[in-house]
């Protein structure tokens, strides 16, 4: 039987096409910058064509990035990397500059009681407008460390309390190497009356990670559960203790501070003690901050 011979034109055609593939590659600035690192000969290239056109597609698809979200490739989140191993070039993958910057992020975070998303949330993106003038100049005023004076956001639902005090919160982890918790009041102070009851131990650990924490954000302060013992136990001793550490302690709150001492006077002996935490609030916040009109980030 008669061996099947090539064909000429065959080897012709697909040595040519290896050619165009190559010439394509070295058209490509971020290909050829990889080829100079590694010091890579024309024969290394042509030996390992596929995984620099794989490169090269991986490259093309990550400067058009559409985001974390709607990433489409095989391994979301995750670009090529070619690196060389004494005679050998091979191939690798690592986070992408997207995931890399959010799982740092996420270092940061003890604690995010708050849409994933947020944690993106930068001051460049708040609307500037009038009812927010106020909030931003004294946010700026701490991130430059001008002031140690905490911050409490008030005013109507939607109004974006909680994406400022998030933005300023990640433009100040930017600037420092801190740690931060953002916590729902309604859900951790739960935990924490939860703990004080059933777990000593537990709770003396949460207790000291909330007073030592470099940033606490309190959302929604004021719809939490409340109880003389939540507030003389809890409340007033770790705002007290973070005060007295001098560490940045923000809120957001529907309530105004005096109403804060209101809802907190829970029974008539109780209202001495509201008013401590009320003269707590007004020696380390000042001012409300209010936050007025719909905010345009929702």
């Amino acid at each position: 039987m008669d061996k099947i011979q090539v064909s000429q034109i065959f080897i012709d055609d697909f040595e040519q096409a290896i050619e165009e593939q190559y010439k394509l590659l070295i058209n490509n600035e971020a290909v050829v910058k990889l080829i100079n690192e590694l010091h890579a000969t024309k024969a290394e290239v042509l030996e390992h064509i596929s995984m620099f056109l794989d490169y090269l597609e991986d490259q093309t698809y990550c400067a058009n990035c559409p985001g974390l979200v709607s990433c489409a490739k095989t391994k979301r989140h995750y670009q090529i990397k070619l690196q060389r191993r004494g005679k050998f070039i091979e191939r690798s993958y690592a986070p992408c500059p997207l995931l890399s910057a959010q799982l740092d992020q996420d270092r940061r975070y003890w604690i995010s009681d708050f849409d994933e998303e947020l944690k993106t949330a930068t001051i460049a993106r708040i609307d500037e407008k009038q009812t927010r003038a106020n909030a931003i100049a004294a946010a700026i005023s701490v991130i430059k460390g001008e002031t140690s004076r905490w911050l409490y956001f008030t005013g109507n639902h939607r109004t974006g309390k909680t994406y400022l005090m998030i933005a300023f919160i990640n433009e100040l982890l930017q600037r420092n190497n801190g740690q931060a918790a953002v916590i729902s009041a309604s859900t951790r102070f739960k935990e924490l009356l939860d703990s004080a009851i059933n777990d000593k131990q537990g709770y003396k650990t949460l207790f000291e990670r909330y007073t030592d924490i470099d940033i606490l954000g309190i959302d929604d302060f004021g719809n939490e559960y409340k109880s003389d013992f939540l507030r003389d136990q809890i409340v007033y001793p770790l705002l007290l203790e973070r005060a007295k550490n001098k560490k940045i302690t923000f809120f957001t709150s529907d309530f105004k501070i005096s109403e804060i001492g209101t809802l907190y006077a829970t029974t008539e002996a109780g209202k001495i003690r509201a008013r401590q935490l009320v003269r707590l609030l007004k020696d380390y916040c000042g001012s409300e901050l209010e936050i007025g009109g719909l905010s345009g980030l929702y």
